[in-house]
C-alpha cells in the first residue's frame, strides 16, 4: 500500500490518502505501544522505588506504601506477573512487572518492610484487606 502511493500518488483518490495517513499513524502508535512495554521496569534505591516507563519515571517512596499483594494475569496461555502496591487506606499505587524468576527476591524484600494485601473480592468489585486483618 505504501508502495502503490509513493509511486503513483494521482491514482489515488482523497479517502484513500486519508486512509493510508490512518493506518500509519496506528502501526506507528502500535509500534511505540511494544517499546514501551518492552522498556518497562522497576529498580530499588534506598527505601524509594523507582519505575521506569519510557517517557517518564515515577518515584515511589517506601514510606508511602503499607502493602503489596500479587497479580498473575494470563494472555493468550502466557502468565504475566506482577506486583500491586497499596497505600494505608488499601488505594492502590502501581503495578510493577515482575518475572517469575527475581518473584521470590522480589517478595522477599517487599515482605520485610510491607504487609500483604489479601483480595477477598473480585477483580471487579474488590474487597481488599491486609493478611494479618481478619475477615469482617
Amino acid at each position: 500500500m505504501t508502495y502503490a502511493i509513493y509511486t503513483h500518488p494521482e491514482n489515488q483518490t482523497p479517502d484513500e490518502l486519508w486512509s493510508a495517513v490512518a493506518i500509519g499513524v496506528f502501526l506507528i502508535g502500535l509500534m511505540v505501544l511494544g517499546i514501551a512495554m518492552q522498556y518497562v521496569r522497576w529498580s530499588v534505591e534506598g527505601e524509594t522505588i523507582i519505575y521506569h516507563r519510557l517517557f517518564k519515571n515515577k518515584t515511589i517512596p517506601i514510606s508511602g506504601l503499607a502493602g503489596f499483594g500479587q497479580m498473575i494475569v494470563s494472555v493468550m496461555v502466557m502468565p504475566f506477573q506482577h506486583v500491586d502496591l497499596y497505600d494505608h487506606e488499601l488505594n492502590h499505587v502501581a503495578r510493577l512487572p515482575v518475572s517469575f524468576k527475581d518473584w521470590p527476591k522480589a517478595e522477599a524484600w517487599l515482605a520485610g518492610r510491607l504487609r500483604y494485601v489479601v483480595n477477598d473480592g473480585s477483580h471487579i468489585l474488590p474487597k481488599y484487606r491486609f493478611a494479618d486483618t481478619p475477615k469482617h
